[in-house]
């Protein structure tokens, strides 16, 4: 029997009862002797990850493997899928049709929480047909994966694409809450934590294992992080003195962080890497409370230049994890690398004090809240957000800022919203926005040029029409 399949919001699909849940979220035990400062962030982190963002049905083809190369298995595939956190569960449709209601399918899944998306305006697709396929979305995840989306209508694809920027938005500022939490609640316990956090006026070097993007293999690098010229610094304290109140214009000066191979380094030694300018950087919960005190994981975002016959910038990110020095915890080797970083970019209120204020987008507490529930912002601001004009053109941080923007809108707001109207907005219906193709969907909705972005950069791939 042929099913129905609209994404019509008041015609609901139901979930499939061949279903099997296997993913299971890490739960963080809150036991007696969690510290009061953490307390409040293990309840969003276990909250976050059990959050379902979006489910419904759309067809799902694996453009690239980890190696950037077209995949061996580039068919479309009918899916039913679920975004809990930054997980993504997905059946196969054929096989949950096969099974009924007494069978049972197992999910796979594509952990998103590194990715990085794309509305597709058209995609050029082969065959005799020719012609353009539409209301496609592009996520890369680690290393050069690459999975494409497509979604029966433009309504369907935009709240999805809403969702995936939620669960991303979500859980960095999660990380970054913790990492805030994590110094108030232990770093009063290091013995020479006002060292620690003194600004950095020297170049800073050792050795850490870094990753250059998700998925990709660690390297052993002698890590240098240079702090602006004293000079340029004693000008820039100058200039605010004498600046206006109101004036923001004062550029703070800022540093660099080279990563090379070796420690021997000399003014003729080349980097693997340079960051100039970064927007971000905080730890990573390590997924275990017992890890904590030993982690020393440590995600940075912002402009990266890789070095080598063709020098490359591009917004990016990596991971670092600052090697540990004998009868020193990995926390606080975390935090001698930290600090000296947020000094040089002038992040999260540095190089003079935190920025502790949850209403200052600036700070590491950003939109923690008062109470129990975590999220200010739903499916819906977030779409509004991706019809701005413009939108297409934006970067991770512009969407990070833009996000942050409407958040504090929605916090300031909030005092005046009820209770019941705020729980409301907070609340994704399950079977919100739910898709599932039909052999007779259409696929031709075209979204307008400001809603999309510009198709994956490798020109000599086209991408087949969908089918059943």
């Amino acid at each position: 029997q042929q099913r129905f399949r609209s994404d019509s919001r008041s015609e609901r699909t139901s979930r499939p009862m061949s279903m099997v849940y296997t993913y299971q979220p890490p739960i963080m035990d809150l036991a007696h002797d969690t510290l009061p400062e953490l307390q409040p962030i293990f309840s969003f982190l276990n909250s976050h990850s059990n959050k379902l963002y979006q489910e419904g049905y759309f067809l799902k083809l694996h453009d690239l493997d980890s190696r950037g190369r077209p995949s061996a298995d580039r068919a479309w595939t009918e899916c039913f899928a679920q975004l809990v956190g930054t997980v993504l569960s997905l059946w196969d449709a054929a096989a949950l049709d096969a099974a009924g209601e007494d069978g049972e399918v197992l999910p796979t899944f594509i952990n998103v929480s590194d990715a990085s998306i794309k509305m597709i305006e058209s995609l050029p697709m082969n065959g005799s047909a020719g012609g353009q396929l539409q209301n496609v979305l592009s996520i890369s995840t680690a290393a050069n994966n690459r999975y494409l989306l497509h979604f029966n209508s433009l309504n369907s694809l935009t709240q999805w694409t809403a969702g995936f920027r939620l669960a991303l938005f979500e859980h960095t500022t999660l990380q970054e809450a913790y990492t805030g939490s994590l110094i108030a609640g232990k770093g009063k316990m290091l013995n020479n934590i006002r060292t620690i956090m003194e600004r950095s006026k020297f170049v800073i070097d050792d050795w850490a294992r870094v990753r250059f993007g998700a998925g990709t293999p660690w390297r052993r690098c002698w890590c240098v992080i240079t702090p602006p010229n004293e000079k340029e610094w004693g000008k820039y304290q100058k200039a605010l003195k004498k600046r206006d109140t109101y004036d923001r214009r004062v550029e703070v000066p800022k540093g660099d962080i080279k990563f090379y191979e070796t420690k021997r380094v000399t003014k003729k030694t080349r980097p693997i890497a340079t960051i100039k300018d970064a927007y971000a950087a905080y730890a990573v919960y390590p997924q275990s409370k017992p890890l904590i005190d030993q982690s020393t994981l440590i995600k940075l975002e912002g402009q990266i230049t890789i070095h080598g016959e063709r020098d490359t910038t591009a917004e990016g990110f990596l991971f670092v994890m600052p090697e540990v020095h004998p009868a020193v915890s990995g926390f606080e080797m975390m935090l001698r690398w930290l600090f000296p970083v947020w000094d040089i970019f002038a992040l999260y209120g540095r190089p003079n004090r935190l920025i502790a204020d949850a209403l200052d987008q600036r700070g590491l507490m950003f939109a923690m809240p008062r109470d129990r529930r975590y999220g200010y912002l739903d499916i819906l601001d977030v779409s509004g957000l991706i019809h701005t004009k413009g939108s297409q053109a934006w970067s991770e941080q512009d969407w990070r800022r833009e996000m942050k923007k409407l958040t504090s809108h929605r916090m300031n707001s909030a005092d005046d919203t009820p209770p019941q109207a705020r729980g409301r907005r907070n609340t994704l219906s399950l079977n919100h926005g739910t898709v599932r193709f039909g052999d007779g969907s259409s696929t031709d909705t075209s979204p307008s040029p400001a809603r999309g972005s510009p198709g994956p950069g490798n020109g000599s791939i086209q991408f087949g029409p969908p089918r059943r």
